[in-house]
């Protein structure tokens, strides 16, 4: 019974791991339209118009949306090993 009960919590984890990659590739997908979008120089009338800080700090949150997807399915690996999955 202690074992089903564990593999419960397993596979409980594994739904909030890949509930959470799921929003982070989201995140990532609309970060990288944004920056798509705000380098493109067609939209601008003149290059210096661009928002590069802020372009910098979409960049940045790109860069952590990355490492967290990483973690995340390094997370999800290890609990499908663990479930036999």
């Amino acid at each position: 019974m202690a074992i089903n009960l564990e593999r419960a919590a397993l596979r409980g984890r594994l739904a909030e791991c890949e509930s959470a990659q799921m929003r982070l590739r989201n995140k990532f997908e609309a970060l990288s339209r944004m920056l798509r979008e705000g380098l493109n120089t067609a939209l601008h009338r003149e290059i210096e118009a661009i928002d590069i800080p802020q372009l910098a700090t979409i960049w940045s949150d790109l860069e952590v949306s990355w490492g967290e997807l990483l973690s995340i399915r390094s997370d999800i690996e290890r609990l499908n090993r663990e479930l036999g999955s």
